[in-house]
């Protein structure tokens, strides 16, 4: 075993999951509101840098009653494109930092045909004809269900039915690189909505930039032998800008600002 194998197997073994192509490793840094339109400028003159897409959706993190998705520091979130038609449901464990890169399992389910967002009186989505134990019951891959198992534990899993957060996203999404390994910078506007018993909604709002490393095959051990792309990358554009590391995942991000638990 090589270097490289044994380094991409003590990760997996620290996420707890067995596949390594379901690692996602990436930089994240907050950006001060102010310089988001800078920033986003100067990515798109820069040289080696394609801007991808300009895109807006929202997330609606799942949870249990008493947090315990979020306490165990792993999120699960309904994801919501074109406007609402396109539906998927998405798990990221808890992950671990090094050198500021954060490692962290991630998995999805595919389009889910049976939630969609509907017009109401009392909140935004809701559950129409299905709960989201079924959902992962028959969309999961048995990868992301091995990993809930291990990450949550059936009695959580089976607990989860309440929606503390919605997130609106405005993302400038971009690319570096290409062939078998490429970089993937993102600068993100969000909008989180806290959804109490009683409404309304508070409202956050913040910016953050993160920059993630892709590889054909998501080939763990090509991401990791090109690290130092990823490192020079960030480190170069926080010399020309304020970006403190972020140590928050976004929904623990978010949540610090309403919950008593995330602070």
């Amino acid at each position: 075993m090589d270097a490289l194998e044994a380094q991409a197997e003590e990760i997996c073994r620290r996420l707890a999951i067995d596949d390594p192509a379901f690692v996602e490793i990436e930089a994240k840094r907050r950006v001060i509101p102010e310089d988001f339109d800078e920033i986003r400028s100067h990515l798109m003159k820069r040289k080696g840098v394609r801007h991808e897409k300009s895109a807006f959706f929202f997330d609606q993190f799942l949870d249990t009653p008493d947090m315990a998705i979020f306490k165990k520091g792993a999120s699960m979130r309904l994801r919501y494109k074109k406007n609402g038609e396109r539906v998927y449901l998405q798990y990221k464990g808890p992950g671990f930092r090094s050198k500021g890169i954060l490692y962290r399992s991630e998995f999805s389910t595919e389009r889910l045909r049976d939630v969609i967002m509907e017009e109401s009186h009392h909140d935004i989505v809701h559950f129409s004809k299905t709960s989201v134990k079924r959902i992962l019951e028959d969309h999961s891959t048995p990868a992301m269900w091995r990993a809930l198992r291990r990450h949550l534990g059936p009695g959580v899993i089976g607990r989860i039915t309440a929606a503390p957060l919605l997130c609106i996203y405005q993302k400038e999404k971009f690319e570096v690189g290409g062939g078998r390994v490429y970089l993937e910078p993102s600068l993100d506007r969000l909008f989180a909505f806290h959804v109490g018993k009683k409404a309304p909604h508070p409202l956050s709002t913040f910016c953050e930039f993160e920059v993630e490393i892709k590889a054909a095959d998501n080939d763990l051990e090509r991401k990791l032998k090109n690290l130092d792309k990823l490192e020079e990358f960030t480190q170069e554009l926080a010399k020309k800008f304020h970006l403190p590391p972020e140590p928050l995942d976004k929904y623990h991000r978010s949540a610090s600002f309403f919950l008593k638990e995330g602070r």
